[in-house]
């Protein structure tokens, strides 16, 4: 080998390339940086086998690695096409017969270069141009070399024209994205009009070959509109956390409230026959959302929603979560559209049975026990850990005793209003009686109980920042953990989690 600055700067571009891609595969777990990196593997190949053709010594080793490159160079278009396909939401294209069809004629294609050393079909002839500031490889283009370079361009205009469909429809963010990777795709069909027609940049370096510089140009930009404005972040990452067998409807809008994905549910739900990408939330979900609901708030939103359908009312749950970006913008929303009616049959019967709180509209004593016992069953068989609250409302006697008790009852409601805002349907939530509340609710990863406490309070203290309030709410809360491998009695959970609440109430005084 014998290094030279322009095989040393090449070497820099590839491995700036190779890095990209590696740092897109260790995040693969989001959706869509798999197929990036397979596409910047290869391109990584050809830029790196060109800097050791410019650093080989004679040209047997220059055509080995000419060998090498045409690995990259018959690859990397086509996983790019893949890539757009993904991008674009064409995933159901990719069936294993069109997936074959896509890398038949680059494999036929590679295999001639392989032994074109006899077939002459890609290089007539080929041989070591040592006239300017560094030997390069001088070769007279054959047949097949024509159909390569058209190929590959072709297989690039179409990944870059489903980008380009993409952006006519797409929201100002996405625009953003596709107009980086559209811009920098565009000095790509510059270098190929250049290259193909033979004007050289610089005499002296007749033979040089100015992809691995574009290239890795392209690359960059590329990875640049996929991580800055955190395309695998959105709406993909969401599809990957949310099952696409989920129950509940998943919608997806971007930061200007527009449509980018939904899940089938959703797409059942609404009685839409594809996710209406691009168009407005206000204009596709009509009343099913509210519209301050997707301004600047950093907190969920909950709403329901009542319809009749083949005659039967059904009611559904909708929860609106912010996307909140580093400096504490909003990149777009959540929302999960869960179907309660049985909730509602329950409560309806609930009512019934007298197991329903008047004043508040929770759970009372009784029906919680008889629901937590259910619960807990469930935990038992589904092998799932669970978390009980015991959480006791201060100054409920000072409230009384100083405003009124139709004020004490008000904080009361609005305690029972807070609670149903930060728990979910699926918990079950009682007022066990006076100034005491009892939750019990399946433990997960994101719903801790300490995740649990800090979003109850965060609630709370939004609840008091509003200036017209007569009183301030505050609360000492305990909680106790069931788990399904090492079961207790509801007694004795409810026990302990009470003296957990004393023991944060007497460390409060």
């Amino acid at each position: 080998m014998r290094l030279n600055p322009i095989a040393i700067f090449i070497l820099l571009c590839g491995a700036m390339t190779l890095a990209i891609a590696n740092y897109a595969w260790r995040r693969q777990i989001t959706n869509g940086a798999r197929q990036f990196a397979l596409f910047m593997f290869p391109m990584a190949v050809y830029i790196l086998a060109y800097s050791m053709e410019l650093a080989s010594p004679d040209l047997k080793a220059m055509l080995f690695w000419s060998k090498v490159q045409y690995f990259g160079i018959l690859t990397f278009p086509t996983l790019f096409l893949v890539f757009c396909f993904q991008y674009t939401g064409r995933e159901n294209w990719l069936t294993r017969r069109n997936f074959v069809l896509l890398f038949l004629l680059p494999a036929a294609l590679f295999a001639v270069k392989l032994f074109d050393d006899k077939l002459h079909l890609i290089y007539t002839s080929a041989q070591v141009d040592s006239g300017g500031p560094i030997p390069l490889l001088s070769f007279t283009r054959g047949p097949l070399y024509w159909v390569v370079a058209i190929y590959n361009l072709l297989i690039v205009t179409l990944g870059n024209l489903l980008l380009w469909q993409k952006r006519r429809f797409a929201s100002s963010l996405y625009r953003q994205q596709t107009t980086i990777m559209l811009a920098a795709a565009a000095i790509i069909y510059l270098v190929y009009l250049v290259y193909l027609v033979g004007i050289e940049p610089l005499p002296s370096l007749e033979h040089l070959d100015w992809n691995p510089f574009i290239y890795t140009l392209w690359g960059v930009a590329i990875s640049f509109a996929i991580f800055r404005y955190r395309l695998f972040d959105l709406a993909p990452v969401a599809r990957d956390a949310l099952i696409e067998m989920l129950d509940d409807g998943v919608v997806v809008l971007d930061g200007q409230s527009r449509v980018v994905d939904a899940n089938p549910q959703a797409q059942k739900i609404f009685g839409w026959t594809r996710p209406p990408v691009g168009e407005s939330a206000e204009k596709v979900m009509d009343h099913w959302i509210d519209p301050a609901a997707l301004q600047g708030t950093d907190s969920a939103t909950k709403k329901e929603v009542a319809l009749t359908r083949q005659g039967a009312a059904v009611y559904y749950e909708v929860t609106i979560s912010p996307f909140m970006g580093q400096q504490g913008r909003r990149m777009g929303s959540l929302i999960v559209v869960h179907d309660i009616s049985q909730r509602k049959e329950i409560e309806k019967e609930l009512h019934e049975l007298s197991l329903v709180d008047e004043l508040t509209g929770l759970t009372n004593r009784r029906g919680f026990k008889m629901l937590a016992t259910q619960l807990i069953s469930m935990s038992n068989r589904m092998e799932l850990n669970a978390v009980l609250f015991y959480l006791d409302l201060d100054r409920l006697k000072w409230i009384n005793d100083q405003l009124g008790h139709a004020t004490g009852d008000q904080a009361l409601i609005d305690m029972g209003n807070i609670l149903k805002n930060t728990f979910r349907s699926s918990d079950i939530i009682a007022r066990f009686g006076g100034d005491e509340f009892v939750i019990l609710a399946i433990e997960s990863s994101e719903n801790s109980g300490e995740n649990l406490i800090r979003r109850l309070q965060a609630q709370l203290d939004a609840y008091n920042a509003a200036p017209v309030r007569s009183f301030q709410l505050s609360f000492s809360i305990g909680l106790t953990r069931y788990e399904c491998n090492h079961p207790r009695s509801l007694d004795t959970l409810l026990q302990d989690a009470d003296q957990a609440m004393y023991a944060h109430k007497q460390a409060r005084v």
